[in-house]
């Protein structure tokens, strides 16, 4: 994926080193928002044109709103999943600068498409490549996601399935991050220890908490920088591929 960066020199070697458990997000570490599609959806609902980039910079801002606990409030519709509808109409009216009402509106809108096919659908390159060297190399990899009950079928839409030894979907397991039981479910799963582990993810109230509180290690995959100047006690780190790689050298 273009435009990803890393963190400080040294974070990825430092966060591969003794690593038996790679749990990763699926949002924006596995499968990335595809905000070209949004902005297309976005500006039918408006019948006006919309920046891809303003949603991409909007999405950031919402990671922070999403810290912070500033997001708009949740739909109230019966079948939106609640994080999702309060993150989206957040996103579409920091990126488009609509009211309340309309960026609800909007969020139904992408909410349509969501259930068609997953907004988050875009994979980096080298991924698939990475986590099956790590697994060949005998560590096993997990998904650890806040989703709305669609990943195992998104995954397969994406040629995806079977391509991780565990998928724990929050609306299936029934707890969510940061509630630090979804992680020890994988770490029970896997037979591996807390402190053996590593979370990969890209937002720090639900992933960078919730693995803490787990007693996981974790690190944050920003390729958009959303996070620039924000939490430097937490290592960055550029992508999947790249942290598969250091955990396959740190064990050769």
């Amino acid at each position: 994926m273009s435009g990803s960066r890393s963190g400080p020199s040294g974070d990825v070697d430092d966060v591969a080193a003794g690593v038996r458990l790679l749990s990763l997000d699926a949002g924006n570490t596995i499968v990335f928002l595809d905000h070209r599609a949004c902005a297309e959806i976005v500006a039918s609902a408006l019948a006006r044109a919309v920046d891809d980039r303003a949603l991409e910079r909007a999405e950031g801002l919402s990671k922070r709103r999403l810290d912070l606990g500033t997001l708009l409030p949740p739909l109230p519709d019966a079948d939106i999943t609640p994080a999702w509808g309060a993150f989206m109409a957040t996103m579409v009216q920091l990126g488009t600068g609509v009211d309340d009402a309309t960026a609800a509106e909007c969020a139904r809108a992408l909410w349509r498409e969501h259930r068609r096919f997953n907004l988050w659908r875009t994979v980096p390159d080298g991924l698939v490549d990475g986590v099956r060297a790590l697994r060949k190399a005998g560590v096993p990899v997990v998904v650890v996601s806040n989703s709305e009950g669609q990943l195992e079928v998104l995954f397969a839409q994406l040629g995806l399935a079977g391509e991780f030894d565990l998928v724990i979907d929050s609306h299936v397991a029934g707890v969510e991050k940061p509630d630090p039981r979804i992680f020890q479910i994988a770490l029970e799963r896997a037979g591996v220890a807390a402190r053996d582990a590593l979370h990969l993810g890209d937002t720090f109230a639900t992933d960078v908490v919730g693995a803490r509180a787990a007693g996981v290690r974790v690190a944050l995959i920003d390729p958009f920088a959303h996070y620039d100047g924000q939490y430097p006690d937490v290592p960055r780190v550029a992508g999947v591929a790249a942290v598969c790689r250091a955990i396959v050298s740190a064990l050769t």
